[in-house]
């Protein structure tokens, strides 16, 4: 029997239920024969029985007994079960070049059992990364995977089954590929034009704020914080009605920027303009990259009298945790000093075996002991990003379910409902108040409400009937139309989320969780009103 044969053959076995430990010996040997002629990698027992536990959701270290070439067999024969077992995996590296290292191997070593394997690489149009994709094996860095989860994320039409929802991934190296990308987030930036007018005024409110009572200054971390005083003062002073309404957050945004402008940051000592630009001093604070900040360049430019720059807003982002959780299975090896263990297991749930002799976990708790704090510092920052990892899922979730037609439907009658009762029960014309003015539903509505007076519910049902109808009558005649309106008030969601998240982090860090969890939820439970009037809207302006 040739070897794609065989391997036919063992994937009919693993559809059939046969776990992973039987089908590994099989595929060991077909592995280690495709492998004869390939230098770099080493397909024996223990490379087996290490390749079992990777496939199985464990990070492996395999100590120096181990070797590198018996840890690359371990990964490309997890990598085989995986495809046996789950029809595709992804074998995720630290970098690129690693990336075409591992790629081209997989290759070698695959091709002749009929296995396609592909490498994820920078500067590849849209339909190569779709090839990618749907090749068994999947090679790339993490960055370029999860970019690509996030433009995916941003993209106006279904990918038609070209990256399906992935099972499984091994990983190369956990520590660059897990624990490294803790500190920052991957994200998508999008340049807008900055409001020179509201800068302006928001710097003449930080000036007429008072230090100490209005607000305090982190000289430390460059940040200005609004004191319980000064945000009503603010409030005030612009008068704001919902304290949890985004436009209140960019305005709290926008004036402890203008006050970290004039109270952190100082010309000639953190920055200097040159060519009409402002240029951070190498001996200043300004932090790096500072334009990622979305605001506190365009306030020292306005402190500056510059014309204010575009803003690069946040449109998407991903964690190293959301990432990941979307493989059932995730598994690896390192040859690293330092394993990472406690950290794998507690922040990502892992299991860990470390196969190290006691001299060499010698140098592990020399190198932890001196990187405690950093570590300490990964803990804190994943347990600060748990509430908005799970506020951007379900925002992700009901983007998800756009492109079947019935759950569109399904989708469309619940958000369009939420909106009517609540407008109904508070007394409201219900969708008049939506609508631009009198007439159609709106007109409807006060006819039913008041014919049924004495029976406040089947009016309400009456009127609900009719939005069910619009709705479905809607979807029949422009479904696209209505997919594009619901992305649309996700997507903005989206970026108001993500600048809510930097915004309070900022402002409570890193003393006050339990307050930077409360208004961050206040901000998504608002921008889901919000989300759920402006797809109502739409559908009751065109009913």
């Amino acid at each position: 029997m040739d070897a794609r044969a065989a391997l036919r053959q063992l994937k009919r076995r693993a559809d059939a239920g046969e776990p992973l430990e039987a089908l590994s010996h099989p595929a060991l040997g077909l592995l280690s024969r495709s492998a004869a002629p390939v230098e770099g990698v080493s397909f024996d027992e223990d490379a087996r029985q290490m390749a079992v536990r990777v496939a199985d959701g464990t990070m492996i270290h395999g100590g120096r007994a181990a070797g590198e070439e018996r840890l690359r067999g371990a990964r490309l024969l997890a990598g085989c079960l995986h495809v046996l077992a789950h029809g595709g995996v992804h074998l995720i590296t630290p970098d690129e070049r690693q990336a075409r290292e591992e790629g081209e191997l997989a290759a070698a070593v695959y091709g002749p059992l009929g296995i396609s394997v592909a490498v994820l690489c920078d500067g590849m149009d849209e339909d190569e990364r779709g090839t990618a994709y749907a090749a068994d094996v999947t090679v790339g860095a993490y960055r370029r995977f999860g970019m690509d989860l996030l433009r995916d994320r941003q993209s106006l039409e279904p990918r038609d089954g070209a990256r399906p929802a992935p099972c499984a991934a091994v990983v190369k190296d956990p520590g660059h590929v897990l624990i490294a990308p803790i500190v920052e987030p991957l994200m998508l930036l999008e340049d807008e034009a900055s409001p020179a007018g509201e800068l302006r005024k928001s710097a003449r409110m930080a000036a007429a704020l008072r230090g100490g009572l209005d607000y305090a200054v982190d000289t430390a971390r460059g940040v200005a914080r609004l004191t319980a005083e000064g945000r009503k003062r603010l409030h005030d002073a612009f008068g704001v009605i919902d304290p949890a309404h985004v436009e209140t957050l960019l305005l709290e945004k926008r004036v402890t920027e203008a006050v970290a402008a004039t109270g952190c940051y100082a010309r000639g000592r953190d920055y200097d303009i040159a060519d009409g630009a402002v240029v951070p001093l190498a001996s200043g604070t300004l932090p790096a990259g500072v334009r990622l900040h979305g605001g506190l360049l365009q306030a020292i430019e306005t402190k500056e009298g510059m014309p204010a720059s575009d803003t690069q807003w946040i449109t998407a982002t991903v964690s190293v945790f959301e990432y990941f959780q979307r493989y059932s299975r995730v598994g690896g090896t390192s040859s690293a000093e330092l394993m990472f263990t406690a950290e794998l297991e507690e922040l990502f749930g892992l299991n860990v075996w470390d196969r190290r002799g006691p001299e060499e976990l010698k140098t592990q708790q020399q190198h932890a002991q001196q990187m405690a704090a950093y570590l300490a510092l990964n803990r804190q920052i994943a347990q600060w990003g748990r509430p908005g990892v799970q506020q951007r899922t379900e925002l992700y979730d009901v983007r998800g379910r756009i492109w079947e037609p019935l759950e569109l439907r399904v989708l469309l009658r619940h958000l369009v409902e939420t909106v009517v009762k609540d407008e109904i029960r508070h007394g409201n014309a219900g969708p008049g108040q939506l609508r631009g003015g009198p007439g159609g539903l709106a007109a409807e509505l006060l006819r039913e409400q008041a014919a049924g007076a004495a029976d406040p519910r089947r009016a309400e049902d009456t009127v609900l009937t009719r939005v069910r109808t619009i709705c479905d009558d809607y979807l029949m005649t422009d479904p696209d139309a209505q997919r594009r309106a619901v992305q649309s008030a996700l997507d903005q969601a989206a970026v108001y989320q993500a600048q809510a998240e930097l915004y309070y982090r900022d402002r409570y860090w890193p003393d006050d969780l339990a307050t930077f969890e409360e208004e961050l939820t206040a901000v998504h439970d608002s921008l889901r009103t919000q989300f759920e009037r402006a797809v109502a809207r739409q559908v009751l302006d065109r009913g």
